[in-house]
């Protein structure tokens, strides 16, 4: 066989061609009539006649949805060809535009990409003209019904897995599926849903076919990410939660969605995150968990990220940015419990401690225990396990140092989630607080500083009361102080010499200090409930704390280092100086810290002349206010020695600011301190006796008033000291020289127990004034009588003995010259500061009312007159009944039904008046355990028992009367208790529950069971007690509730429980408020006076309580029941003997 012939030499030579593809631009043509565009649209097997038909009316289209000229006529022209190509009405599975679905079908067959994109394009635009006009929705229907035909469903899926470089098929594809289920309120949403093996498919990775072009996407031509995100979007508002929580389970969809969310443009990312924030965080009937699936780290992560986000000012949609947007979704996600990322978690108890072995359960019951005998109490120094473990990872990520928000993020996850607090820190320990003057560090500084403010959760973190074992010190201490914050460190910031990185520090240690008193505080409350371990882990817990702050001396000799004109860092160091003193009094003291030199510093700069009302002179004000404290704590303070660089005693000097100062400035605490010294060193009556300070402060301002020379005045501040000076170190002396002068006047009368009834300072003023009176100035001897007459007057109206200071007067005005004797101190003072001058008060907590001595009993009784039983107990006695709770819960989900009380409304609606209401009441009760009980409620068998238990108990029962009160009040607050298992009350409610199947409308359940019984838990019998007494509470209302109360002794075994010295004041309170609901109805203070002796008990009480926060609502509770009371029986039962406890 021969060779064939080459075809020739230089044709074998060249190299293959690729075939090139040529996109030819599609022509269309202007349509004028329904039958044209039927034309166009007709089937052809030549795809660029099809092509050229489909163009035609996206063009036309176009015109209608721009609104252009002669839209009007292009509309008629539309709906004529709708009605004409309208499917017949039998047809079984009718198809709508039969001609564009027959052309999308052979483009499909013979893969013309061209003919491909174009149908989607088309019936997009077509659906967004129809759900325009509410005529035309029927058709935009029929036609969404159609895409979901099987076939229409291949070329769909089939568009959707192109390949990525085919954006012009996937995109319009896109865009046709979010028009079909955002149609008509997303009618069609759930089928389309349904066929996600074809609507959906590809979708996590078309998230991932992003813009690649430069600069910003452009809003008018998406890219087919921002298309495929918008169909997610638009699916979650519309589809019904089942379907939202099986969505959010595709896990590369879920993924795709945040993979590239940093570079979106920011129309698209603020879309993403307001309804991600509406449907999925905030959306209360879709299940946690499904969010959780949402919401992983990587996903918070990446939404963190768009705190740097770019975006310019006229990207800012309304005048929100995309950081902003991000905060407030970030803040929602992670600190509402409901949004899915917040777990439930036991504040400083780690994860596993909550787990009880048989050693720890020996623990309870052994006398000899102590903390080395808790396994897990030294086990978290280096790792805490927490159950928040998405939180723990993502704010790891985070850079609060260099970014407020993610620092105001942090900061509230802490504050939801305090076990995270310990957990941060101990993971960031190669960030250290080494003292470097940058923003980084300032940054780190206030991230620190907000960590501690953060309040320590109630009882720890458990949720129903203190725990036997309390929780781990290091825990507790790294949220008091976290752990970059350790003494070397915090030494070596407060000796640097930038002030601002002290003052940091110095902020810091005082709110550390004020939190470690707070920890201890609810560590001896938690001990006071016979727990001995609390002790125990208090001390070790100062302990542990003593080794990571700073000593006393590195605190002083910062305080020291600090500029005079620096008044705000002093104001701060001088505040850590005090909560030094008095949280950790055995650092402080052990230091010896003279205080003196701080104080006179402190002294001279507020006794120069300036504005009052100035900030620094405040500051000023309260860096003496600490150091007066401080100097009262100081056992060494020498507060009548002439100290250098003051004319007067550090006392006198004091006196003499809070003088001289406006009212404004005067301070409480600065009067409080100096006249704690001067009681202390019986310069002056106590409060007991009389005033205190105030009579010689109210006399010294007055004489302020008069127009005296400095010379005179100086003069009269010097005797004044040297008559303060001598009484304090000699007491007894001027004691003594009192008890001679009552004893050469005993027409006066004598002293009762030795208690003095004048300031013994008004004896040393006899002693003292002839040697002042040496002095020639006539002004000074002046100034001197006007003293006189003023601290005597004063210290007359405010209750000290008249009797004896116009003994003491007559002495004093013997020495004067005769001339003052007759003008200044012709009489005893009687009215001074009543109709001469008008009292200005010291500070509004020490003000001395001179108007009568009545007035000093009246000032020790402020609670009485500030606060009302009416406010205090301001529950109604009546229910609040809601006719319309009958059927409100039908349509309700069966947790909502409990959750949010429908069935609590329910309930009391058997305590109607009304007979028909009672029994509907009734009848609907039986339905609604029917209904939990077909449910998916976790607590559904036993909600499902006590609603048939209750309906039982209730028939027959209503015909005649409502339900006794105690039985529908138990009913409420044991279904409160039965949705949560962590519950005190649980057990026994659910003992109670099967225990019978009718409850007796006799008897209060549970009462014998808390009140005889020992609790579920051997730290739960104050919490079982506080239910106990809200439920009785409630279940007081009417007479027959009274009656009994009576009958079961309720009233006797309450009072008696209130005689606990343990009880805490809070339950006391609410035996009261029960005894008080009483008083309001009819015949009850009559029942309790006589059947009771509830007069004799308030008054016992009354006596007990003396000086508590709790003892004005005695005297008040006495005056209500005698009120309230048949007074004419009352007092012929008591023979008379009330009016003695009433004091009439």
């Amino acid at each position: 066989m021969g060779k064939r012939s080459s075809i020739g030499g230089e044709a074998a030579g060249k190299p293959r061609k690729r075939v090139k593809v040529v996109h030819e631009a599609p022509t269309s043509e202007e349509i004028h009539t329904s039958r044209q565009l039927q034309g166009l649209l007709a089937p052809d097997q030549d795809l660029k006649k099809a092509r050229h038909g489909l163009q035609s009316f996206k063009v036309f289209l176009d015109h209608i949805n721009n609104g252009e000229e002669g839209h009007e006529d292009r509309r008629k022209i539309l709906n004529e060809y709708l009605v004409s190509t309208k499917p017949r009405a039998d047809e079984e599975s009718p198809v709508y535009l039969p001609d564009i679905m027959e052309t999308w079908s052979h483009a499909g067959q013979t893969n013309n990409d061209n003919i491909l994109s174009a149908v989607p394009v088309v019936l997009a635009l077509l659906l967004r003209i129809l759900s325009q006009s509410l005529d035309q929705v029927p058709y935009g229907l029929g036609i969404c019904r159609t895409l979901l035909l099987k076939r229409q469903q291949e070329l769909i899926a089939r568009n959707l897995s192109a390949d990525k470089g085919k954006e012009f098929i996937i995109s319009p594809t896109l865009r046709l599926l979010r028009e079909a289920i955002c149609f008509d309120g997303g009618a069609i949403a759930k089928p389309i849903f349904r066929a996600r093996n074809y609507t959906f498919k590809s979708l996590g990775r078309n998230m991932g076919i992003k813009y690649l072009g430069e600069g910003r996407e452009d809003p008018k031509r998406p890219s087919a990410r921002t298309n495929a995100v918008r169909f997610f979007l638009s699916a979650l508002k519309f589809l019904h939660p089942e379907a939202k929580k099986e969505l959010l389970s595709l896990r590369d969809i879920v993924t795709g969605l945040m993979r590239s969310v940093r570079e979106d443009p920011p129309h698209l990312v603020l879309e993403t995150l307001d309804t991600l924030k509406t449907q999925v965080l905030l959306d209360e009937k879709l299940p946690r968990e499904a969010k959780s699936k949402l919401l992983s780290a990587n996903t918070l992560t990446r939404i963190a990220s768009l705190y740097t986000y770019e975006d310019t000012a006229s990207d800012i949609e309304g005048g929100r940015s995309v950081d902003e947007v991000a905060h407030t979704f970030l803040q929602i996600a992670c600190t509402l419990p409901s949004a899915g990322v917040l777990r439930q978690q036991s504040g400083l108890y780690p994860k596993g401690t909550e787990i009880e072995d048989d050693t720890l359960l020996r623990l309870r019951t052994s006398d000899d225990v102590g903390l080395e005998n808790v396994v897990w109490m030294n086990k978290f120094r280096d790792e805490i396990p927490v159950r928040n473990y998405v939180l723990s990872e993502f704010i790891q990520s985070l850079r609060p140092w260099s970014n407020l928000k993610q620092s105001e993020l942090l900061v509230a996850i802490f504050k939801a989630a305090p076990e995270l607090i310990a957990d941060y820190f101990q993971k960031k320990r190669s960030f250290t607080f080494e003292p470097k003057l940058s923003a980084t560090w300032i940054g780190y500084a206030s991230l620190l500083y907000n960590a501690v403010t953060v309040d320590i959760p109630e009882y720890f973190g458990q949720s129903a009361g203190y725990s036997y074992f309390p929780p781990p010190t290091s825990v507790v201490l790294d949220n008091i102080l976290p752990l970059p914050l350790n003494q070397k460190v915090l030494v070596r910031c407060l000796a640097q010499k930038s002030n601002l990185v002290s003052f940091f520090v110095t902020r810091i240690l005082v709110l550390a200090l004020e939190k470690l008193d707070v920890a201890l505080k609810l560590y001896q409350e938690a001990a006071s409930d016979n727990r001995p371990l609390w002790k125990e882990a208090a001390r070790r817990l100062v302990d542990e704390f003593c080794q990571r702050c700073p000593s006393m001396k590195d605190i002083v000799n910062s305080y020291r280092s600090i500029p005079e004109d620096n008044i705000l860092h002093r104001e701060a160091a001088s505040r850590l100086l005090l909560r030094y003193y008095e949280v950790l009094p055995q650092v402080a003291l052990i230091a010896k810290f003279d205080v003196s030199p701080f104080l006179v510093t402190s002294i001279k700069r507020l006794g120069v002349e300036g504005d009052e009302r100035s900030e620094d002179r405040i500051l000023g004000v309260r860096e003496l206010e600490h150091l007066l404290v401080i100097a009262g704590h100081s056992p060494g303070m020498r507060w009548f020695s002439k100290l250098e660089g003051l004319a007067l005693s550090p006392f006198l000097t004091l006196l003499q600011l809070l003088v001289d100062s406006q009212q404004d400035i005067s301070s409480e605490k600065l009067f409080d301190s100096i006249n704690f010294v001067a009681e202390e060193q019986q310069v002056v009556l106590s409060k007991d006796g009389g005033r205190g300070l105030a009579p010689l402060v109210h006399s010294l301002r007055l004489l302020k008033k008069t127009q005296a020379t400095d010379e005179s005045a100086d003069d009269v501040w010097t005797f004044i000291d040297n008559c303060v000076t001598r009484c304090a170190t000699a007491p007894i002396k001027y004691l003594e020289m009192m008890l001679d002068l009552l004893d050469d006047n005993p027409e006066i009368g004598e002293v009762e127990a030795g208690i003095p009834r004048i300031s013994p300072l008004a004896m040393a003023l006899i002693e003292q004034i002839p040697y002042a009176l040496r002095s020639k100035n006539p002004g000074t001897v002046q100034q001197l009588a006007n003293f006189i007459t003023l601290f005597l007057g004063s210290s007359k109206a405010a209750g000290e003995d008249p009797a004896l200071l116009e003994r003491v007067f007559s002495k004093l005005r013997s020495h004067f010259p005769e001339v003052v004797q007759k003008k200044t101190l012709k009489k005893f003072p009687t009215n001074v500061g009543v109709e001469e001058v008008s009292l200005t008060p010291l500070t509004e907590a020490t003000q001395m009312d001179i108007d009568s001595p009545e007035s000093l009993d009246q000032q020790h009784k402020p609670a009485a007159g500030t606060k009302s039983l009416d406010q205090l107990f301001s529950q109604p006695l009546e229910y609040d009944l809601d006719n319309s709770a009958l059927h409100k819960w039908a349509n309700k989900a069966a947790d909502e039904i409990v959750e949010e009380g429908y069935a609590t409304s329910l309930i009391t609606l058997l305590a109607s008046e009304h007979t028909s209401i009672r029994k509907e009441a009734v009848t609907n009760i039986l339905k609604m355990a029917a209904k939990l009980q077909q449910s998916d409620y976790d607590e559904k068998e036993q909600s499902y028992l006590l609603l048939c238990e209750l309906a039982e108990t209730a028939k027959g029962n209503v015909d005649a009367t409502p339900l006794p009160s105690s039985i529908i009040s138990f009913a409420c607050h044991a279904l409160d208790v039965l949705k949560n298992p962590l519950h005190t009350m649980y057990a026994k409610v659910n003992s109670f529950l099967t225990s019978g199947p009718v409850w007796k409308l006799d008897k209060l359940p549970l009462v014998h069971e808390i009140l005889q019984e020992e609790p579920s838990e051997d730290d739960c019998y104050y919490a079982e007690l506080s239910w106990l007494l809200t439920y009785l509470l409630d279940s007081l209302r009417t007479a027959a509730d009274l009656a009994l109360f009576h009958k079961k002794r309720v009233f006797e075994q309450l009072m008696s429980l209130a005689g606990n010295p343990y009880m805490r004041p809070n339950l006391r309170t609410q035996v009261l408020g029960i005894l008080y609901r009483a008083t309001s109805i009819e015949g009850g203070s009559g029942t309790l006076m006589t059947r009771f002796g509830v007069m004799a008990w308030l008054e016992s009480r009354q006596a007990a309580s003396s000086g508590g926060e709790e003892e004005w609502i005695y005297p008040a509770m006495i005056k209500r029941v005698w009120e309230t009371a048949d007074q004419e029986r009352a007092l012929a039962w008591s023979k008379g003997g009330i009016p003695d406890i009433l004091n009439v």
